[in-house]
């Protein structure tokens, strides 16, 4: 019996019970298991935006996709081989006429399976093939109404809308099909609508779907998703209560919590009451089961203030949702958006860029203001960078105008502040710490150190406390990166490295005579301040202007640098772009202040005019075409230049020469004056070619150098006269500036600066001298907290650096005593060894070309004066 029953080819009760059974027990339910596990999966990973409609089926993306594909298989497998096995085919002459039981009564299902696997690989052609067949070969209502409802979802996901209503069209006519197969082509007829932004189709539809479902429980997501669309339509009241239905229903507690939030952030003041809702929210921050959900109460509760135009409260609300999150990444970045736009609307600018930048770092890539708030956080990052410019210059001067008494005290004010920071900030991390070790508890105590969880966190603070914040990698200890071996935190140590700095002990802090040897009070300094205030100033205006439309603040920035200095290289400009903008406010705003003298744009133009006649901006002024005429004028003479410049490719040397004199002669102001210095030059050599004579085409290369300094035409000059072994002596300093372009050590007195000992290979480790440097320093210069590490230079030689000092004046304090001392030093200052002060960026360089002798030429020439090499 068993055996005849495996045939496909006959027909008979016993044989279409056997092909039944095994179709639905063995591949059928085998699959459909596999297919449950694959949709958990898809719920698991799946991450909600509830700021969006959310869609009406749970489909894969690229991410679940790959975690559903081994299942995918497995359904594929077991369906595709019961379609192989147990699909019967008699012949018309052995096909019996019985109803019962129905032939391939599973062999539809087991396809369809295969269709719904294939969609969930993303596999959308498969998927289209084997519902295509379905709807083809299946003539039942159900069949056909299941088939062109999976084909319509096939094509919502590939976004041939066009063929998803067609598809859908044809499933909505089959009446007769079960409630289920009713059910999915509504919804999946809901999802079209919603995908074209119809969300009043795709309400009647999800409410016809409603009508079907018979659990509740079910029912909960499509309603969620009908008050979402109910919003979108503006009808906020009726999708309230609809979150009030989801927020009844027994579901998952993330629906029901966020169906409660999602009337907070419907409503709207015309026409509503807040203070049910208020009170259901504070109701939820007093349900323990809330904790982790708090963030998003406290931006419903915002939202609601907002909307009852209680801003204030509404920013505090939202700072408290930043306060208390605990990781939704998406939420944070949600409250920091919303204060960053909020402050943008007050104006608040240097606030709202800190919240745009941390909203940045939270916001999803798919997020559609992702590149808005991208480049408006980058606009105001200028403008805060300026504007913190202006304060910190603004500051030092006024201290720079009090007396040096007054001074001092106030950098002593300066420096105990900081030191109470650093105290405060202490405290903060042992809190911290005991926090740490509380919550570790006594788990794990007597065991082993990875187990032990207060032992764990208690070492791992006393590593951090001797070591510092190390980056977790690999020889830590023997760090061998080029740039790591110049900083104060990562050094290129030995075996023996020692402790980092204790970042809270305020010997790390600057002293108060360091501290006031770095205000800019020296004429020079105070000179260079003003200069980067007046730029910072008129910088900080255009921001305003042109990069946040903010035309006042402009104004009053301009104004602020032209009332604060007296005068700058900005002052021109920023009188300029005074007049421009109220120009323009007067056009586009129709603006006028009859109580204001300067608010207009005539003064303006009247400051330039009087202040600074005959430049630029004055027949700017006078003449508002007068860089359309320029471009003409400056055309005209490239034109010019290159017919000349043709004529010269054709050696018309003499003609050509002749008409640049009467040129230049004629247009000494001309813009491309030294191109034809330069052309003028070549022609002469053209000429004194046929003579021999070629000192006039020297001459007239050397004028090019002495009138057109720092210029291409000049570079080409001087490359020219190299060529021909002319010696330039000092014509334009352009060998002066070859030279130095040629040393890779760059001379910088304010840079940090180390204190360097080469010891040959041959001569030992460097462990004695080390050794030596560790006793001299505790003894001469214990309150420093110098550091000495050693490091492989080249296979020459090794080096011992001291570091580090702040200035090459402290560094040449420390080579000093450290090479006169004759007593505790005395053998290593008389062993010959190389020792000298050396920058972090020289370091930098030396290390990479290993070029000794050049630096050490370098350090007696710019560091010794005009001393020869010393023997220490």
């Amino acid at each position: 019996m068993v055996l005849q029953g495996c045939t496909t080819k006959r027909d008979g009760r016993a044989y279409r019970i056997y092909h039944n059974t095994t179709a639905r027990y063995n591949g059928f339910y085998y699959a459909n298991e596999a297919m449950a596990e694959a949709e958990k999966k898809i719920i698991d990973l799946h991450e909600p935006n509830w700021d969006e409609v959310l869609p009406i089926f749970l489909d894969t993306d690229e991410n679940s996709s790959q975690q559903v594909y081994p299942l995918m298989e497995r359904a594929i497998e077991k369906c595709s081989k019961v379609v192989d096995r147990h699909t019967m085919n008699p012949s018309k002459r052995d096909k019996k006429p019985m109803k019962w039981p129905e032939m391939n009564k599973w062999i539809d299902d087991n396809y369809t399976v295969i269709g719904r696997s294939y969609y969930m690989k993303e596999d959308f052609v498969k998927a289209e093939e084997i519902f295509l067949f379905l709807a083809r070969t299946l003539d039942t209502p159900d069949a056909q109404a299941w088939s062109y409802s999976w084909l319509g979802r096939i094509y919502l996901r590939t976004d041939n809308l066009i063929k998803a209503n067609n598809m859908l069209a044809k499933a909505s006519q089959y009446k007769d099909a079960s409630e289920e197969a009713r059910v999915h082509t509504d919804l999946a007829y809901a999802q079209y609508y919603i995908q074209k932004e119809s969300f009043g189709e795709a309400v009647d539809q999800i409410k016809d779907a409603i009508k079907e479902i018979k659990k509740k429980k079910d029912r909960a997501r499509p309603l969620f998703i009908l008050a979402q669309c109910l919003r979108e339509m503006g009808d906020s009241e009726a999708a309230i209560e609809t979150f009030k239905m989801v927020a009844e229903i027994r579901t998952p507690y993330e629906l029901e919590f966020q169906s409660k939030i999602q009337q907070a952030m419907t409503y709207e003041r015309r026409g509503g009451n807040s203070a049910p809702i208020i009170e259901l929210l504070e109701d939820m921050l007093d349900d323990s089961k809330n904790t982790e959900y708090f963030d998003q109460v406290f931006y419903a509760l915002a939202e609601v203030a907002l909307e009852d135009r209680k801003r204030e409260d509404g920013i505090n609300h939202l700072e408290t949702s930043v306060y208390v999150s605990e990781g939704n990444s998406r939420q944070l970045g949600k409250s920091y958006l919303r204060l960053a736009d909020l402050h943008m609307e007050d104006l608040h600018y240097e606030t709202a860029q800190a919240y745009y930048d941390s909203a940045l770092v939270h916001m999803p890539e798919d997020n559609s203001r992702k590149e808005d708030v991208t480049n408006l956080a980058s606009n105001l990052t200028d403008l805060v960078m300026n504007l913190r410019i202006i304060e910190e210059q603004d500051s030092l001067q006024e201290l720079c105008d009090l007396s040096d008494d007054e001074r001092r005290r106030v950098i002593e004010g300066v420096w105990e502040d900081m030191v109470d920071d650093l105290e405060r900030q202490k405290e903060e991390r042992d809190a911290a710490n005991s926090a740490a070790i509380l919550a570790a508890g006594s788990q794990g105590v007597g065991m082993f150190w990875p187990y032990n969880g207060s032992l764990r966190v208690s070492g791992q603070q006393n590593f951090y406390d001797y070591w510092g914040d190390r980056v977790l990698e690999d020889h830590w200890r023997r760090e061998s990166k080029i740039d790591a071996l110049f900083s104060n935190q990562e050094e290129a140590e030995d075996s023996e490295s020692e402790a980092a700095q204790d970042p809270y002990d305020p010997a790390s802090l600057p002293t108060v005579d360091e501290m006031l040897s770095n205000l800019p009070c020296e004429p020079e300094e105070k000179a260079n301040s003003l200069a980067l205030l007046a730029e910072a100033y008129y910088m900080a205006g255009l921001d305003y202007r042109e990069k946040l439309s903010d035309p006042e603040n402009a104004i009053q920035t301009w104004e602020n640098l032209l009332d604060r200095l007296d005068s700058s290289a900005f002052h021109p400009t920023a009188t300029y772009q005074l007049f421009r903008t109220y120009l323009q406010r007067e056009i586009n705003e129709n603006f006028t202040n009859p109580f204001c003298e300067s608010c207009n744009s005539e003064y303006w133009s009247n400051q330039i005019t009087k202040n600074y006649p005959g430049s630029e901006w004055a027949k700017l002024i006078a003449n508002p075409d007068f860089l359309d005429e320029e471009e003409e004028a400056y055309e005209f003479e490239r034109l010019t230049y290159e017919e000349y410049l043709a004529r010269y490719y054709t050696r018309d040397y003499q003609s050509t020469l002749l008409d640049i004199d009467v040129l230049i002669n004629e247009r000494p102001e001309n813009p491309l004056l030294c191109k034809y210095n330069l052309l003028r030059a070549q022609c002469v050599g053209g000429l004194t070619s046929y003579t021999g004579d070629r000192t006039p085409y020297f001459d007239a290369l050397k004028e090019i150098l002495q009138d057109c300094p720092d210029t291409e035409e000049a570079a080409f000059a001087s490359s020219i006269l190299r060529q021909l072994g002319v010696d330039l002596g000092s014509v334009g300093e352009a060998p002066e500036e070859e030279e130095m372009a040629a040393n890779p050590f760059v001379f910088d007195p304010n840079k940090e600066h180390y204190f360097a000992i080469l010891i040959p290979v041959d001569k030992g480790s460097g462990a004695d001298v080390k050794a030596q440097a560790s006793d001299f320093n505790n003894a001469f210069f214990e309150s420093r907290n110098l550091r000495i590490t050693s490091n492989l230079l080249s296979r020459t030689h090794q080096i011992v650096l001291v570091k580090a000092f702040s200035n090459l004046s402290k560094g040449m304090d420390y080579y000093t005593v450290f090479t006169g001392n004759r007593e505790m030093l005395i053998d290593l200052n008389s062993s010959g060894l190389d020792m000298f002060v050396i920058s972090s960026v020289n370091y930098i360089e030396l290390f990479k070309n290993k070029d000794l002798d050049e630096y050490i030429d370098f350090f007696n020439t710019h560091y010794l004066s005009t001393k020869s090499k010393q023997e220490p």
